[in-house]
Formats: C-alpha cells, structure tokens, sequence
C-alpha cells in the first residue's frame, strides 16, 4: 500500500470515528517522538541525524454489547515524524476483540497495545524501563532481549486478574499464500504469567517457533524468560534473564543467553534510567553483545518530555571495532 491510499484509508478512519454515535466509547490518539542523534560507528565514521522513534497515529475503540462484554477495535499506523512518510506495513497493529469477564481475546496484527497485550514483551515493558524512548538508537527490547512484540494472523488472549496474577497467551499462523513454499505451516506460541501487587512486579514467559522445512534466521525453537522488579519509593530497581534455543550449525550457537539489570531513579517531573545488558552472539561462537544505556527525562507535563541519552552497544566482542556510540536528544509528545 502506497503513502496516497494510506492516507486515505487513515482518513476514512477519522472521519468513521467522529461519526459514531455517543454509545461507543472511540478514541483517536498518537505519539510524536523525535531525537537529534549523534551515532559513531566504525568503519563508517560519525553521522548527526534526526531520528524517529516509532510515531505512530491510532483509533481504538469498545461498543458495550450488554451482560458485562464489549466489542474492541484497534487500527495504529506508524508514521516516520521526521520525514513523514507511512511505516512498512502501514500499520502497527490492527485488531477486533471482545472483553468479558473471562478475560479479553483479540485477532488481528496483535501488539502490546492490543487488549491481550503482549505475552513476552509487555512482560519486558513491565519489569524494565527503556531509556528515553523504546525504538531508534535506544531500542532494547526485540534485539537485545529479543522479546516478540508485533505478529500478524494472531489470536491472543489475556485472562483476568486474579490475586495479583494474570495470564497471556498468543498464537499465530505465519502462513501466506503468496510464499507457500517458504510460509506455509509455520505457526508460533507465546505465553506469560504475570505478577502484580504493590510494589512487586514479577513475570515469566514461553515461546516458540515451528516450520516444517526448518527455522529462520531469528525464530527459536524454544524461548524462556523471567524477571522481577520493585518499587522502593525513589528507586525501582530491576533484572531479567532469559535463553534463546536455536537450530545452530558447528558455527553457531544453539544456546543464547541473555539478561538485564537495571534501575529507574525519580524525583517530581525528573527521571533517570541506568540499564546494563548481555546478550551471547548467536552467530558467533565466543561473541558476546554489551550494552550500556543511560537516559534522563524531565516531565513537561503529562504528554511532553524533554529526553537525552547515552547508549555504547559493543555488538560483538568477537569482531575488532564494532561498537556503536549515540548520544542523542528530543521531545516526546502523546495525544
């Protein structure tokens, strides 16, 4: 889909929302994240840009069907704020649902923002704290600690809370009929249990990855992470570990192991993150990816921060000159 019929469709959406009637409960929101960068990587020496940090632009909404359910709808395109162009796919996530007292169940292009959320990434966004933003040079979540967040032809489920607990599941067909032979029968399961109840947060998820001519580049065929975190006041400090299992060659790592350690400082409209991570490098043997991040915000007010921030990504402990240094700085803007 081109950026003209993108614009288009988002339009029609718009408009959509504005028309419903007062019985449903509609909302049209969005962020504006954008940083000044300096990135310095060897060979290619140092490069100053803007940088996007996942903008994105949305419609979400419920119709009350009565007896306590609700119909849930969701369409969130992601937007490149410092060029203006559309995101590829379009669209971040885009979903129907519906909520009980059972739980809520979503299909569609699930992501954390769904209503069933995200088995293994909205455990990481729970337990940990991002520095300054959750994409661009600070990005830690899919990469290093590989925590699968966006997947198309998914059904989730997210159950109720009960004493503190709660649980996610999410399965997804990744069959496609314009790629059968690579495509066809691949299919993924995520799981997470969740704790939350004062100033604990606890969480531990599954996953894995099935395809009858054999795994891709990233899919594991097996994934298990865990983590806690707790809220002093002042200070919230945090850790989660966890392994990727995959279909390795005499070259590559079967076993991926991975953790963070970390802590988020605040005080009034100030917060600081310090984050520490390890990753083993799956194609490299005796490789291992370090990464340091330090990152502070001052609150605006409830939609505007100021951010900065500091991210060294040694890459690959194996490979002469590989880390990567930013710095960078911006405002952050939700509506």
């Amino acid at each position: 889909m081109n950026l003209h019929a993108c614009a288009i469709l988002l339009g029609g959406l718009l408009l959509a929302a504005a028309a419903v009637p007062a019985a449903g409960q509609n909302l049209i929101y969005g962020q504006v994240r954008l940083t000044l960068n300096s990135t310095k990587a060897a060979p290619a020496g140092e490069v100053t840009e803007m940088r996007d940090n996942a903008s994105r632009l949305g419609i979400r909404g419920a119709e009350d069907l009565g007896g306590g359910m609700a119909a849930l709808f969701g369409m969130e395109m992601g937007i490149e704020a410092d060029t203006g162009a559309a995101t590829v796919p379009a669209y971040r996530n885009s979903y129907v649902g519906l909520r009980g007292g059972w739980g809520a169940v979503a299909l569609g292009r699930l992501d954390s923002a769904n209503p069933t959320g995200s088995p293994l990434y909205s455990q990481v966004t729970a337990i940990t704290s991002f520095a300054a933003n959750d994409a661009g040079a600070t990005a830690i979540g899919t990469s290093m600690l590989n925590a699968r967040n966006r997947t198309s032809n998914a059904v989730g489920y997210a159950s109720p809370k009960l004493s503190g607990f709660d649980f996610r599941a999410r399965y997804y067909l990744r069959g496609a009929v314009a790629t059968p032979d690579v495509e066809d029968g691949s299919k993924s399961l995520d799981l997470g249990l969740n704790y939350a109840d004062g100033p604990l947060k606890a969480g531990i998820g599954f996953g894995k990855d099935t395809r009858p001519s054999g795994l891709l580049a990233n899919e594991f065929s097996g994934k298990w992470q865990a983590g806690a975190r707790y809220d002093f006041g002042a200070i919230e400090p945090y850790v989660l570990a966890g392994q990727d299992k995959y279909q390795n060659t005499a070259l590559t790592r079967r076993y991926v192991n991975y953790w963070i350690v970390g802590a988020k400082y605040s005080q009034g409209a100030h917060a600081l993150v310090l984050n520490l991570l390890r990753r083993d490098v799956q194609a490299s043997p005796s490789g291992v990816r370090r990464r340091h991040q330090l990152a502070y915000t001052y609150a605006l007010s409830k939609r505007t921060e100021l951010q900065a921030f500091y991210d060294r990504d040694g890459v690959d402990s194996s490979k002469v000159n590989a880390a990567i240094r930013s710095v960078g700085a911006g405002i952050r803007h939700d509506f």
